[in-house]
């Protein structure tokens, strides 16, 4: 346990969720749910930390292993805390356990005003990182349709190759936990491409998004789309993807925010990079 003055960091317990989720939903997190925070805590238990100050809980932030890479997300402090630095105290306590865990590269999401911290702490850009926001027309096309149980292996050596590392905790966490927010497209018996949504706060979170060729990628949110005509959608993209950036940008309904910026620390700029990924699953975990 770290310790300045009255200020305790520890380990996140199942009773902290609430917590959790609440302190991201006032910093105007709307992605986030209890379930993301739930994942996390089943996946490592180990990477997840919540701040203390005397008796009251004061900030959150999670360190995500997978087998070779980390990344660190869901950093946020309560707004009468911040003063005290607790920030920093979490950021590195999620960044010593990446490193104990002898992470060839680790992945952040930079918010703008964090970004110089984050080179201080030998994190470098890589590339800015995109919100989308909003409604589009779906439509249903005859090649997309529900992931079936049987699909889920497929899916997540197919990931594994795109991504550059094993995800696979959490898409078949997704998969089972939001099964009408999940689908596939299919060419010739063989999975072309997917996407995966969750609940989030009045909204619904997009991602991952894949698609082996550029004209299945579209198919595949129009037939979300369809099925959730009634939700704002909200996607994050990397910019390295010029198509994916691209095709959101052109599509009505759809608002870029704010932009962060995708950072990395170790050698290897390659993880979550490749271009027929269209839509990181969060900036807490790629």
């Amino acid at each position: 346990m770290i310790k300045n003055q009255d200020v305790c960091i520890r380990e996140m317990a199942p009773e902290d969720l609430d917590f959790a989720t609440a302190l991201t939903h006032t910093a105007g997190w709307a992605s986030e749910s209890m379930e993301v925070f739930a994942a996390f805590l089943e996946h490592d238990p180990g990477g997840c930390f919540i701040a203390v100050v005397g008796r009251e809980k004061a900030g959150v932030c999670v360190a995500t292993k997978y087998l070779k890479n980390g990344f660190i997300g869901e950093l946020v402090i309560s707004k009468s805390m911040r003063v005290l630095g607790i920030g920093p105290m979490l950021f590195q306590k999620a960044l010593d356990h990446l490193l104990a865990g002898q992470m060839e590269s680790i992945c952040l999401d930079g918010d703008l005003n964090a970004v110089s911290y984050y080179e201080t702490m030998g994190f470098r850009k890589v590339c800015r990182s995109l919100r989308f926001r909003g409604k589009i027309k779906g439509k249903k096309h005859a090649q997309v349709r529900r992931l079936q149980p049987g699909d889920v292996d497929r899916l997540c050596t197919m990931d594994r190759g795109l991504f550059g590392d094993d995800r696979s905790f959490f898409l078949r966490r997704r998969a089972e936990h939001s099964p009408g927010l999940c689908l596939v497209s299919e060419k010739d018996g063989q999975l072309s491409g997917w996407i995966m949504a969750r609940p989030g706060d009045g909204l619904l979170a997009v991602g991952p998004w894949a698609a082996l060729a550029p004209e299945d990628a579209a198919l595949l949110l129009e037939h979300l789309a369809s099925e959730h005509g009634t939700e704002v959608l909200r996607l994050g993209v990397l910019e390295k993807n010029a198509e994916a950036t691209r095709l959101l940008r052109s599509w009505p309904g759809l608002q870029e925010g704010i932009h962060s910026w995708f950072m990395v620390r170790g050698n290897s700029e390659r993880l979550g990079n490749h271009p027929a990924l269209y839509a990181i699953g969060s900036g807490a975990k790629g």
